[in-house]
């Protein structure tokens, strides 16, 4: 027998063994792979329903928000209620904006209290996202701010914001500075406008309320804005000129 013939017939052997030994694995685990299989089917059939349910659900909250805010534009007596009943439909992040128009709602129709309530329920849901809830505890500040009974509560509520790394820390100091004004400390306010003014990360909106409203205190406090800079006043730097210095050629021909 040739050496080809010898090579032909070993890779017939070892295919034949290859082919018994499939259908032997076949035999034994064939309806496990079949099930692996139905498994992985089932599991991306599975992802890619939850992913269109998901899609729906957020679909249908964005509607539902859409049409609330229209119809709480259009009747402003009545948006709160209007929330009310759209809250149990929306989801995810619509729900919490809702709940954020809702107390905006309350607070527009003079119910500072609820309002405050609900603000006050964002800021305390560990499930909503800590940008709203920050700017539930914001909002919640300045209602206390602007009721004007308690102005140590809105003080206390606006410091917790008003920390760096917290998303509305800005609006936050700009609304500590704007109690201080209520409480007639005046000093205190400046402090709170210069901070905002000095820093480079100040939003331009608050920068520009905060220059302006600081130009007002120093004016009402009699202070130079050039002392605050470090910058001399420029008739103190000019020195009486001597007889005969500083005059013009021709003056007195």
């Amino acid at each position: 027998m040739s050496d080809l013939n010898s090579d032909l017939i070993t890779q017939e052997v070892d295919e034949e063994v290859r082919r018994e030994r499939m259908k032997q694995l076949w035999s034994a685990y064939g309806k496990y792979l079949i099930g692996l299989a139905v498994g992985v089917v089932l599991l991306v059939g599975g992802r890619e329903g939850f992913k269109a349910y998901v899609e729906n659900r957020e679909q249908a909250s964005s509607a539902v928000f859409e049409a609330a805010q229209e119809n709480s534009a259009a009747d402003t007596a009545n948006a709160a209620q209007t929330w009310q009943v759209a809250l149990p439909e929306l989801e995810g992040g619509y729900q919490t904006l809702g709940r954020m128009r809702l107390a905006a709602s309350a607070a527009a129709n003079g119910e500072i209290e609820g309002a405050i309530a609900n603000y006050d329920a964002i800021a305390s849901d560990k499930d909503t996202d800590p940008s709203l809830r920050s700017l539930a505890q914001l909002f919640a500040g300045m209602l206390v701010s602007r009721e004007g009974t308690d102005l140590e509560e809105a003080r206390a509520r606006l410091s917790v914001v008003a920390i760096q790394g917290e998303p509305w820390y800005f609006s936050a100091v700009e609304q500590l500075a704007l109690v201080d004004i209520q409480k007639g400390d005046k000093e205190a306010a400046l402090a709170g406008f210069n901070q905002l003014v000095d820093d480079p990360a100040t939003p331009q909106s608050v920068r520009a309320r905060a220059t302006q409203l600081k130009a007002a205190l120093e004016e009402d406090l009699g202070i130079d804005p050039l002392a605050s800079l470090g910058i001399p006043d420029p008739v103190d730097d000019v020195a009486p000129a001597e007889d005969g210095v500083g005059e013009t050629p021709g003056e007195n021909s």
